[in-house]
């Protein structure tokens, strides 16, 4: 994504244009109506979990981050919208902005794009930087795509009626292009292979008591599309590595990888492709029965001799490929919504060289969970300790959502227990060593690891556009010391984090 930096003294400068232009508007520019609205944001946290208390690192701390949007409307068929974020800003820190002084450079564009309508037509446009997502209804999100990017996005209306409607929405996205470093690559000068072009299409069909909405995604993945971004830096960004590659064996990451195997691979283009459905259906006015399922694959080709698994000789398919299904059933009651959610994934067999068993996925903020998968209000918060996508794994989450017995104060309680489905003896196989975050897999459960977690959250609405939110969290890892010799250790035990969000958010009344 692109970013725009500046000292916090230009963005008071840019901030005083914004609302001088949303005041002029009428004066200057009749047709258009220029409309701003926010989310503000401030955590504090305690919490041992990455990146906080690991390795001596502070286990409490503070940040913020605010988000402004810009829309210049011109009518219901044109428009522009830009937002911009500071932060993540980390109290105290000077790097991010926020020690004495507070003058770092935290200022970024996180969306930019056009919306306009064909003439003539129903059909939607929306070009630039946007959130591109595809179906999830178990968690809100989808389990394999779901993030901010550039693309070009069109949705159309097929049918309406009053018992049944069907549109039809499909997008192209170019998540990475032209970072492949120097050392990469057959033609250096021109950065040859290393973009990655996304093209997904839904159908969802809507009727009086039931939704479903079938799709489908490919990808066109460069050889060196994935080379070149920086793990330091901007570690959402290096989430598809994890996600999309095998085991790669010897505790190694992409960037081992990358350095001495990449250029190796048999061939230039790689691709991916995934198939999902969602459906949702109202079983009784207050029974809703929530299913979704997708099936992936990946093939980025062949490495010959490989010697990542402790032998020579060997032909290791950078392959991936797997599936999962899940369902939710909920009841709603006057004082909250208790429900049931499972869900059981394809796991890793027992040979390293034949690639991955697993769903591959895109970084997504599946959240089922606080901790355990990045459920939290903000997703600053410490990172997810079980993963973004429920590859690998079964579970069973018990939970009630809106529970409220005080006017303006909900909670939500959930009680979750995890199985690993990769085989036992891959990590022996792999010779794997507990991996890295930046390239995944997160926490590898094998079919002898297990773990549980406890969510409390408290959201009370202290004023119309203010809230406050206290989360507190818990994970058990209970990694099976036999089938990782020792590497068990690496991860904590325990996690935590206990948390407090503090939400401002304003739009004028014109906006939706």
């Amino acid at each position: 994504m692109d970013k725009v930096f500046m000292p916090h003294r230009g963005m008071r400068y840019l901030l005083s244009c914004l609302l001088g232009l949303a005041l002029l508007a009428p004066a200057t520019a009749r047709a258009i109506d220029f409309k701003i609205s926010g989310v503000w944001q401030i955590l504090l946290e305690e919490s041992n979990v990455t990146p906080r208390g690991v390795d001596g690192a502070d286990s409490f701390g503070a940040l913020q981050r605010f988000r402004i949007q810009l829309d210049a409307v011109a009518s219901e068929d044109l428009s522009g919208s830009v937002q911009f974020e500071l932060g993540r800003t980390e109290w105290g820190q000077s790097a991010t902005g926020g020690a004495l002084g507070a003058d770092g450079t935290v200022a970024e564009v996180r969306h930019a794009y056009l919306d306009w309508q064909l003439p003539q037509t129903d059909i939607k446009v929306r070009m630039g930087l946007q959130p591109l997502m595809l179906p999830g209804i178990v968690s809100g999100f989808s389990a394999t795509w779901c993030h901010d990017m550039a693309g070009i996005s069109l949705g159309a209306p097929l049918y309406d009626s009053q018992d049944l409607d069907a549109e039809l929405a499909l997008f192209w996205a170019r998540p990475y292009n032209d970072n492949s470093e120097t050392t990469f690559g057959p033609d250096k000068a021109t950065r040859h292979l290393d973009n990655m072009d996304v093209f997904a299409l839904s159908l969802p069909v809507r009727g009086e008591r039931f939704k479903i909405n079938p799709w489908a995604m490919y990808a066109m993945i460069g050889q060196y599309s994935l080379s070149g971004l920086s793990v330091s830096t901007e570690p959402a960004i290096v989430a598809p590595r994890g996600g999309l590659m095998p085991v790669l064996g010897d505790g190694g990451t992409y960037s081992g990888f990358q350095s001495a195997w990449l250029s190796g691979l048999d061939r230039a283009w790689g691709g991916g492709i995934w198939l999902g459905m969602t459906a949702e259906f109202l079983l009784t006015d207050d029974l809703k029965l929530s299913m979704e399922g997708t099936y992936g694959a990946v093939d980025l080709g062949e490495v010959s001799n490989y010697t990542g698994f402790g032998e020579t000789g060997r032909t290791f398919e950078v392959r991936r490929a797997g599936w999962y299904a899940a369902a939710r059933l909920d009841y709603t009651f006057d004082w909250g919504i208790p429900g049931i959610l499972g869900w059981y994934a394809s796991g890793d067999d027992d040979n390293p060289y034949n690639g991955a068993e697993r769903l591959p996925q895109y970084n997504t903020p599946w959240m089922v969970s606080t901790l355990g998968f990045g459920g939290s209000h903000i997703d600053e918060a410490t990172w997810k300790v079980l993963g973004s996508n429920p590859g690998g794994m079964a579970a069973v989450v018990f939970q009630i959502r809106e529970l409220s017995f005080v006017e303006d104060l909900r909670h939500r309680l959930a009680v979750a227990c995890y199985w690993g489905t990769n085989s036992p003896q891959m990590p022996a196989r792999a010779h794997m060593r507990w991996p890295t975050r930046a390239d995944g897999p997160h926490a590898y459960l094998t079919t002898t690891d297990n773990a549980w977690e406890v969510d409390l959250t408290s959201e009370y609405k202290l004023y119309e556009n203010f809230t406050i939110n206290v989360e507190a969290a818990y994970v058990r890892l209970n990694l099976d010391s036999d089938t990782w010799n020792g590497a068990e250790k690496a991860p904590f035990r325990d996690n935590y984090r206990v948390s407090a969000l503090f939400t401002y958010t304003f739009c004028p009344p014109f906006c939706p």
